[in-house]
């Protein structure tokens, strides 16, 4: 009577603690880092005490601040759409590094964000200590795993990645093509629903948090008043030049004997809707340009 409840709860063990996604054999370690293995975090200076190690996961996994607005992010990108860096590299994409977790894979203009891989997530051994007993940090390993495995599928990709620094210098090709084979399968239930999406188009996050969290921005891209500005104003300027040109034509339609009193009476409308957008658009400018400037000068008084 007793067996049957003891392979129940070995079972139910076993399922709550899962694997590593990638083999033992494919661990990135080395002598200095072995050496280390038994104080300090892999690739890092930081003691193996479990408040410090948590601490130190949380600041590079954690996509917690993506998954609050995680209903909104078909607004910003699309599922699986990830493209490898020498694509991004060929569109004339500027790759810079973030160590922020919540900005890898971002991107606005010619820029994209992504994170390097720590060291500590590619051996075997601290990842199944640390990170697969707790659900939340292995769905976040996961996935930034999995997204490097898109990104890095080329050796062109590997170079660049190198180059950049992306990748742990004690990486080859033939190890990482090893370990890619078998990140690229982890199912997607095993990973943080944040990398359901792939890359994010960082001015819509932006949009999303105004909308919907009642908040400037998501993140700021701009350092100081002036780019603000400029880029806030740009698409402006778009608008007025075709709206001036518009309103040009109908000024010569009323202008002639052709034009009927229905057209006349539309141009008329057409041009007051107009002067009210411009109005608004503007008081709305002032008024973000109010908030930004208030809530940085109360950050700075505190």
């Amino acid at each position: 009577m007793d067996a049957c409840p003891q392979g129940i709860s070995m079972a139910n063990s076993r399922k709550s603690t899962p694997k590593p996604p990638f083999s033992s054999a494919l661990s990135l370690t080395d002598i200095e880092m072995q050496s280390q293995s038994q104080f300090a975090i892999p690739g890092q200076a930081i003691p193996l005490k479990p408040n410090h190690v948590s601490e130190f996961l949380h600041s590079e996994l954690s996509v917690s601040r993506l998954n609050e607005i995680h209903e909104h992010l078909w607004m910003a990108g699309r599922r699986d759409n990830l493209h490898p860096i020498h694509w991004q590299k060929m569109t004339g994409r500027d790759i810079r590094i973030t160590e922020y977790p919540y900005l890898h894979l971002l991107w606005y203009d010619s820029t994209i964000f992504i994170k390097p891989i720590p060291v500590c997530l590619l051996d075997y051994e601290f990842f199944a200590a640390y990170i697969c007993p707790h659900r939340g940090l292995f769905g976040e390993a996961c996935g930034f795993l999995r997204s490097y495995a898109l990104l890095i599928r080329h050796e062109s990709d590997f170079k660049i990645a190198m180059d950049v620094g992306l990748l742990p210098r004690s990486m080859t090709w033939k190890h990482w093509s090893a370990l890619a084979y078998e990140l690229v399968t982890i199912p997607k239930a095993d990973i943080n629903k944040r990398y359901f999406y792939g890359e994010l188009r960082l001015l819509r996050l932006n949009l999303v948090m105004n909308l919907y969290r009642r908040k400037p921005w998501y993140h700021n891209i701009h350092r100081d008043y002036h780019a603000w500005l400029s880029y806030q104003l740009r698409w402006m300027l778009v608008a007025f030049a075709y709206t001036s040109i518009v309103l040009g034509a109908m000024q010569v339609l009323t202008a002639t004997s052709l034009a009927s009193e229905l057209l006349s009476a539309a141009c008329f409308w057409f041009s007051i809707v107009t002067a009210l957008l411009v109005f608004v658009v503007l008081g709305w400018q002032m008024i973000a340009f109010f908030l930004a400037f208030t809530l940085n000068f109360i950050a700075a008084l505190q």
